[in-house]
């Protein structure tokens, strides 16, 4: 019992020195051309700016989710009421159609929010 008690406070003490150091990273700028285009653009934000971004990338990332579990709960029920192969492919298109426009949406919003901010853009690559 004492050992155990022993590691979780050591365990506690090591994520708490680790958050420390990552918080001296975070309030020195990058150096220039250290971490890429986006990286450099974002260090030229305002603190106010960069939590508008991160923000807006947390409203777009909790409504993707949304609209996933949604097209998920679809999915389950349109495969429970497919009687064939064919309702079950027709079942998995739908469900890969509105994947895929839920995708694209969520590129277009990231892409106007990029771009409010003077941010550059493109930065994934499609696989």
């Amino acid at each position: 019992m004492a050992h155990r008690l022993l590691r979780s406070r050591l365990a506690l003490a090591l994520s708490g020195a680790l958050l420390l150091s990552a918080g001296s990273a975070f309030s020195k700028p990058p150096k220039a051309g250290a971490g890429g285009p986006m990286v450099d653009a974002l260090s030229r934000l305002t603190p106010a700016q960069r939590s508008e971004y991160i923000q807006g990338l947390r409203g777009i990332e909790q409504a993707r989710s949304s609209e996933r579990l949604q097209q998920l709960d679809q999915a389950q029920t349109c495969l429970g009421q497919a009687a064939n192969p064919s309702a079950v492919k027709s079942c998995w298109q739908s469900f890969a159609s509105a994947s895929q426009k839920t995708r694209a949406e969520q590129a277009q919003q990231q892409q106007a929010l990029a771009d409010r901010l003077g941010l550059p853009t493109g930065g994934k690559k499609k696989q």
